[in-house]
């Protein structure tokens, strides 16, 4: 009988982790700034314009692939805004109220520009892009001072233990604070793509940012379902 060939450890985590949609979510979304950035990068510099209508077409094709991936998240985020709620502490619970509520309304708003985009209806698309935009600033900003607070928090935990000398708490809180010293830069470099869109800086800016974001989010993603063994 044949001896069955089974594909090495490092071949199953990634099958593994490409099963969710997150994950793949990530690889569009790294592919996805990436093409953008590209497309600043050489439309500055004059490349060959059968090169930039190629880079154009991915990015196009990725974009809208990813808005259909993203519809009805914003229950989502709603939902997130609305857990804030039950928080004891006030000020976390305000800024993730108003971050997870302008995500949402961002991806609402998004929604009606991919719609125009498809041509289900007619809509001014500049005025709902810019809308989109300002709703997603509003919410990556509020969510990434919530992010400096909570590591304020966290950093002031972390030396009441170490003076106190109690080690197991302590390291899971080290944990914690890489992980939301992550997500402060993740959500910060997300801060960039709205800017570009609104016109406060340019595109390669948005799209350098939207990059680091997706490398930060698909590692996040790789720690949770591919947990270290």
């Amino acid at each position: 009988m044949a001896k069955q060939t089974r594909p090495s450890e490092p071949i199953r985590d990634l099958i593994k982790y490409l099963s969710y949609t997150e994950g793949r979510d990530k690889i569009y979304r790294i592919t996805q700034y990436t093409t953008r950035f590209l497309l600043w990068y050489y439309g500055n510099n004059k490349a060959s314009q059968f090169a930039l209508e190629k880079i154009q077409n991915l990015e196009s094709t990725v974009s809208n692939s990813r808005k259909l991936f993203r519809m009805l998240r914003s229950v989502e985020f709603l939902q997130r805004a609305l857990d804030a709620l039950a928080s004891t502490d006030n000020t976390e619970a305000s800024l993730q109220l108003i971050g997870y509520l302008g995500k949402s309304l961002w991806l609402l708003t998004d929604h009606v520009v991919w719609m125009h985009k498809i041509k289900l209806f007619d809509v001014n698309i500049k005025k709902w892009s810019e809308t989109s935009a300002r709703f997603w600033l509003i919410g990556l900003l509020a969510l990434t001072i919530k992010d400096l607070y909570k590591l304020q928090k966290l950093s002031l935990s972390l030396k009441e233990l170490k003076r106190a000398g109690e080690p197991v708490p302590r390291q899971r809180l080290e944990s914690d604070i890489t992980k939301a010293r992550l997500q402060f830069i993740l959500d910060f470099s997300d801060v960039f793509i709205p800017l570009a869109a609104l016109g406060y800086v340019n595109k390669g800016v948005g799209a350098g940012g939207g990059i680091i974001a997706s490398v930060i989010g698909l590692y996040l993603v790789w720690q949770k379902t591919v947990p270290c063994k």
